[in-house]
């Protein structure tokens, strides 16, 4: 999920009493409190999804208009996000959607619906589901349109953009990034909002191995490295330094993803962000031949992605933990892994090419070099 604004968690404790006075009073006085309300703790959940918690279940038994209950319920949905809370967060979407599906269709149940289709999305992305990502963020552009809500659609727009850079659909990731920047200045958004954009133009352009273009967006988003939230901060420095694990410049990638650890240890919810910078880690400690941390990050992040059976993720260890073997001249424990190494479907091109190089090198050392030819022309064709 994309989120922007941060505001402390003192600066709308006050507003909570005020709103609810507010409530006894006409119903557009009613309406603007509520308003107030739920846009700063929205803004707040980001860093504070506890704090929020409590807001809102706080709040929700003194109201009575509907709408308004399940838009702040909606809410506890974003914070079960963050939180890496994935069932919670299901559950409470189930009960939002529920609502939304019983009650007669305007513009606000629209809203509610491109909200919900748009976490679902993200709910299916981190359990690495992408078809089915795509299709719920495709339905929360439609929702969003028919709203009249057009402030959300550059954030689901590259939603969208990242779904199909995921499948290797570079043209269509490239559309959505351009169609939010697009929207952005149609709606005279600020150019500081608009960094999302820029880093991920940035990752279309290392994808397509372009880096100057690359390094063009990369020090675009740079700028606003300062404003951007936690999740941001990871996002920018873990493909920032994916671009130089390709451009073979170890040392530099290394440099961003010890950065990217620093930032995500200092929030102990960012779970997922944590462990995916392990991995990233584990690989670039392989290409320094540093085996014993590459070991060491590597079966410290296995456990959480099988516990979310996140696909691309297992796809990248199994495979590293193949070449590991290789590096530690242990053949047969490379044979081994490789015997038992899941095979998924809908993985990212990159992870394929990786993995078919590590193929390539266990076959040239065992002496198969017909399918080590095998591995190097599927590369090729990649």
């Amino acid at each position: 999920m994309r989120y922007y604004y941060i505001v402390g968690i003192w600066s709308f404790c006050f507003v909570l009493p005020i709103m609810m006075g507010c409530m006894h009073e006409e119903k557009k006085s009613s309406k603007d409190s509520f308003e107030m309300l739920y846009q700063q703790m929205e803004q707040a959940s980001v860093e504070s999804p506890e704090q929020v918690f409590q807001m809102v279940d706080s709040a929700l038994p003194s109201l009575k208009d509907s709408m308004m209950y399940y838009r702040l319920l909606f809410l506890k949905v974003r914070g079960y996000f963050l939180s890496f809370k994935l069932d919670s967060a299901s559950y409470l979407l189930d009960k939002v959607t529920a609502f939304c599906d019983r009650t007669e269709k305007n513009k606000d149940v629209y809203q509610l619906y491109a909200l919900i289709y748009n976490a679902r999305g993200n709910l299916y992305v981190r359990t690495s589901q992408i078809d089915s990502a795509s299709f719920c963020f495709q339905r929360a552009f439609e929702y969003a349109s028919r709203g009249g809500k057009r402030e959300s659609l550059p954030d689901i727009c590259l939603n969208l953009a990242d779904v199909f850079v995921k499948q290797g659909r570079y043209d269509l990731g490239s559309f959505w990034y351009n169609r939010s920047l697009s929207i952005s200045d149609s709606l005279n958004m600020p150019d500081e909002q608009r960094f999302p954009a820029y880093y991920g133009l940035a990752q279309v352009n290392m994808e397509l191995r372009d880096f100057a273009l690359c390094d063009y967006y990369y020090d675009l988003a740079s700028h606003y490295y300062d404003k951007m939230h936690p999740f941001e901060k990871h996002i920018y420095l873990n493909n920032r330094g994916n671009s130089y694990y390709y451009r073979q410049d170890y040392e530099t990638a290394l440099g961003y993803f010890r950065r990217s650890l620093e930032v995500v240890n200092q929030y102990p919810d960012m779970t997922f962000e944590r462990n995916l910078t392990m991995i990233n880690l584990g690989e670039i400690f392989l290409m320094l031949d540093c085996t014993d941390s590459a070991s060491y990050y590597l079966q410290e992040c296995r456990g959480f992605f099988d516990s979310i059976h996140h696909a691309t993720a297992l796809y990248c260890i199994d495979t590293q933990l193949m070449e590991l073997a290789l590096k530690q001249g242990n053949v047969a424990l490379a044979r081994e892994r490789l015997k038992h190494a899941v095979k998924y479907d809908n993985v990212e091109p990159n992870m394929i090419h990786v993995r078919n190089r590590y193929l390539q090198r266990y076959f040239e050392k065992v002496g198969d070099y017909e399918r080590a030819y095998h591995y190097l022309k599927e590369n090729h064709h990649i």
